[in-house]
């Protein structure tokens, strides 16, 4: 097959095995094999490639019926995906308030975690799974199934939480408003002024909640408050990201030309 033609042919298979969503990289290196021997067999004449890429079919029609396939394999891998992004990120949060909380008694020479650490390390649980959420919603390009996909399970997280723990639900109701504002001050640019309008808005929201519900929670402990849920949403975006990121280059790494 001329140099031209085989270029031609291998964009076509790499670009059907990145968009096929095909989990197993032996099966992906069998799929592209036999392409490759159909269109070899096709024969070797410009006209004759690209006859057979005409008779293959459109792109969009082959990525659709191949991820159909292997659709419950990539859900998997997904959901993977998703728990290895919640399972870092939470992990993430508790170290920062694990950072913040800590505290040294002198007289006895021991090492504790402040009184409200507890309290605010449920928040910071429940601002990640928001987060999740929202990141997820909130994908490009956009998937319905996908959005009401992670809208239900945060539903259900709620309402686990509700039933178990009534008392907890204010503070899930809270998270809630945090990752809305949060997910609004992200469309602002420049950066600074984003992190900035997302602090004043933790710390408002905070000192408005608590004392609606006339709890003690002065304007400096709300700025304490809101420093440390910027530091865990910054957290979990970058995780969010490069867990993202670790996903995709998975499928365009293993759609490498190795023909």
């Amino acid at each position: 097959m001329p140099m031209h033609e085989q270029e031609t042919v291998r964009a076509f298979i790499e670009r059907i095995l990145a968009g096929a969503h095909i989990p197993s990289r032996a099966e992906r290196e069998d799929l592209r094999r036999e392409l490759w021997t159909h269109f070899e067999e096709a024969g070797t004449s410009p006209g004759a490639v690209h006859a057979a890429l005409r008779r293959f079919g459109a792109e969009a029609m082959v990525m659709e019926s191949l991820r159909r396939v292997y659709r419950w394999d990539y859900a998997f891998l997904y959901l993977a995906k998703i728990a290895a992004s919640i399972i870092g990120s939470i992990a993430a949060a508790l170290l920062i308030q694990v950072l913040v909380n800590l505290r040294l008694e002198v007289q006895a020479e021991v090492w504790r975690l402040a009184p409200g650490f507890r309290h605010a390390a449920a928040l910071s649980i429940a601002v990640v799974l928001g987060l999740v959420t929202a990141w997820e919603v909130g994908r490009r390009p956009f998937n319905r199934s996908r959005a009401l996909v992670a809208m239900g399970a945060y539903g259900a997280v709620f309402a686990l939480v509700r039933l178990l723990f009534a008392s907890s639900v204010g503070g899930l109701v809270l998270a809630t408003m945090l990752v809305v504002l949060g997910y609004l001050c992200s469309k602002v640019e420049p950066r600074p002024a984003k992190v900035l309008l997302t602090f004043g808005a933790f710390a408002a929201t905070l000192y408005g909640m608590h004392l609606m519900l006339s709890v003690a929670f002065g304007p400096t402990r709300a700025l304490l408050a809101s420093a440390v849920l910027v530091a865990v949403w910054a957290s979990t975006a970058v995780i969010l990201a490069r867990v993202d990121h670790a996903f995709v280059s998975f499928f365009d790494t293993a759609a490498a030309g190795r023909a």
